[in-house]
């Protein structure tokens, strides 16, 4: 069962909340009267970018007892008599139909992972070999001819097979992490780097807004280069023709320990607040040719980071991504056999 809040957006006390909110906060009606919940204050930064948007995204609050708990947080901002107020629905993670759901799906993907992992060679093997014998046979036949343009939309074909698999099992597999101490606009360029094409192809321009002097994180370059990847490819794929992809670093000092921000916005078609509620479940696209796959990779492997994954989408303007990592200490390179390793 959800809970709600109205929070006003100056010293952040409550104004309205229903008694759930009250529950899951582990606080009286009484108490939650009036409480100061500066917590939802990254929430609210996000959302005065773009007040008609709304967020969905993880949020840890402090509780009386000392503990924290971890949230689901579904928020918008409204203005009234001139005046900003943040209304937030909460989950609480830890939800026994929440659970259940993850537990199933947790079971699905397990099992997901043993059936690929015991015909994926027999998938790749005659895959390879169709790849390479239309590729011989696209060069033999004459240009413009409809031959070759079969041949063409065949190889298109067996390499979407090839990327499905790829895809499906970098989702429904773990591996190994490599921590290494990494520059964040390094990562960034290296992806940007893979994708060229793509933004040629559909005339997209870049824009790089890069903080100075940027501290390093600890980080799988693999890994995080994937999701920035994911990020990257997704919002080209939201702008139809002739947009524009931003972005932009900076180093938030507000929380312990300070976060790198790492902030990719597009100005393409939008997501749906309906569909926005969707984008983290496997397999949800609304792309024809999509797996579905794209953000819950980038939201695990940025979670195995001990980052967050933010998203904000208004329809008809464009999605901003928000990439949050904690910037390397010290402490992250113990015990780590490939902490000292670089590139």
């Amino acid at each position: 069962m959800h809970g709600w809040l109205v929070l006003e957006t100056q010293q952040w006390r409550v104004v309205e909340y229903s008694e759930r909110a009250a529950e899951l906060l582990q606080l009286t009606p009484e108490e939650l009267q009036h409480a100061a919940l500066p917590e939802f204050r990254r929430v609210y930064r996000l959302l005065q970018r773009e007040p008609t948007s709304a967020v969905r995204t993880e949020l840890h609050i402090g509780l009386p007892n000392g503990a924290t708990a971890t949230l689901e947080v579904r928020a918008r901002l409204f203005a009234h008599e001139q005046q900003h107020y943040l209304w937030a629905t909460l989950l609480e993670e830890t939800d026994a139909q929440l659970i259940t759901e993850r537990l199933v799906l947790t079971d699905k993907l397990a099992l997901l992972g043993q059936l690929l992992a015991g015909i994926v060679h027999e998938i790749r093997n005659p895959l390879s070999a169709i790849q390479l014998n239309l590729q011989l046979l696209r060069q033999a036949l004459p240009e413009n001819s409809p031959e070759r343009t079969a041949a063409e939309l065949a190889l298109t074909g067996a390499r979407r097979i090839g990327e499905l698999v790829d895809s499906t099992l970098s989702f429904a597999r773990s591996s190994g992490q490599c921590i290494c101490r990494q520059d964040v606009h390094e990562l960034l360029e290296q992806a940007i780097q893979l994708l060229q094409t793509l933004f040629y192809r559909k005339s997209i321009q870049l824009q790089r807004d890069y903080a100075p002097e940027l501290p390093p994180i600890y980080a799988d370059a693999r890994q995080l280069q994937q999701a920035i990847v994911n990020l990257l490819t997704n919002a080209a794929d939201a702008i139809p023709e002739r947009g524009t992809i931003r972005l932009h670093t900076e180093l938030d000092t507000a929380e312990e320990p300070p976060m790198v921000v790492i902030t990719i916005e597009d100005n393409g078609v939008g997501i749906a607040p309906e569909e926005l509620e969707r984008i983290f479940e496997p397999f949800f696209t609304r792309k024809a040719n999509g797996t579905g796959l794209g953000l819950p990779i980038a939201r695990r492997i940025i979670a195995q980071h001990r980052g967050q994954l933010l998203i904000q989408s208004t329809p008809g303007l464009g999605t901003r991504c928000i990439v949050r990592l904690p910037i390397a200490g010290n402490e992250d390179a113990a015990g780590d056999p490939c902490a000292d390793r670089r590139g």
